[in-house]
């Protein structure tokens, strides 16, 4: 039996060659590649399947589903990628590349989306759910819609004055920076949220379809760093100005303790 170790190596590595080699197409392209099992795409009432490894052209409004244990991907020409887990259904309903690229999603299922500024441009990024909006403007992350239930991971977050934002259907907006989860659920007609560190149990959510995020380092660091600076502000007062001593203390605890996936990727997102 395939260890979990194993298991994750493995999709780390599959996650990674997706990345990395990426079918080339024309300049302004949008394809969906069948990554493996199941894929096809929807061109108004008329669904054509993809062969595995192979691609295909898709426009604004085209559908990409995948079957059980599957996998697509969708490449962008600003080099932004979107992967489509198991049995999903994802619909680019429209994409326009000038000073800020602006693309819009509508999300059944699991989704990665690894959006990226390239050449100092501005991402504008929106994946539509029953339960909620997720804005991105350049990050990796992972959204999950399960019934009435709305996960979003994120892992990166390029600019820092630049979160993910998530509005849910009952109108409140959520900031969330690296290293953030939010979960939504409708129970008995009443949207309830709760906003919460990433745990080794929210990522494994994930793993299966799309491997460990890439960004997941850079992520720690930003949460660290974030936790050493409340925690410099908090004991400053208390400790006579000793608070960045105490922070550091507390910030290598922290770090030391804190649960990580195996194994853990160093590169960035935000660095192609």
């Amino acid at each position: 039996m395939m260890s979990s170790r194993s298991f994750a190596l493995g999709a780390a590595l599959l996650f990674g060659a997706v990345l990395c080699a990426y079918p080339a197409g024309a300049a302004n392209d949008k394809e969906l590649q069948n990554v493996h099992g199941s894929v096809s795409y929807q061109h108004g009432s008329i669904t054509t399947p993809v062969a595995p490894k192979a691609s295909t052209v898709i426009d604004d409004s085209d559908y990409a589903t995948t079957g059980a244990d599957s996998l697509a991907a969708i490449g962008l020409p600003d080099s932004s990628r979107v992967l489509v887990g198991s049995q999903s259904k994802v619909q680019l309903t429209a994409f326009d590349q000038a000073d800020i690229v602006h693309a819009k999603f509508v999300v059944v299922g699991k989704v990665r989306f690894i959006v990226q500024h390239q050449q100092g441009a501005k991402a504008d990024f929106t994946f539509a759910t029953a339960t909620g909006q997720v804005a991105v403007r350049g990050t990796e992350g992972d959204i999950d819609t399960e019934g009435s239930t709305l996960t979003v991971n994120v892992y990166e977050v390029c600019d820092p004055n630049a979160p993910v934002q998530v509005t849910a259907s009952n109108g409140k907006t959520f900031t969330l920076v690296a290293g953030q989860s939010l979960t939504a659920r409708l129970i008995n007609g009443v949207l309830q949220t709760e906003v919460q560190a990433i745990t080794q149990q929210m990522i494994d959510r994930f793993s299966p379809d799309f491997g460990v995020p890439t960004s997941w380092d850079a992520a720690k660091g930003e949460v660290v760093s974030a936790a050493q600076n409340q925690a410099t502000s908090a004991v400053n007062g208390a400790t006579g100005g000793y608070g960045g001593e105490v922070a550091n203390a507390v910030g290598g605890l922290f770090a030391h303790k804190k649960a990580t996936p195996t194994p853990s990727p160093s590169s960035s997102s935000c660095s192609h």
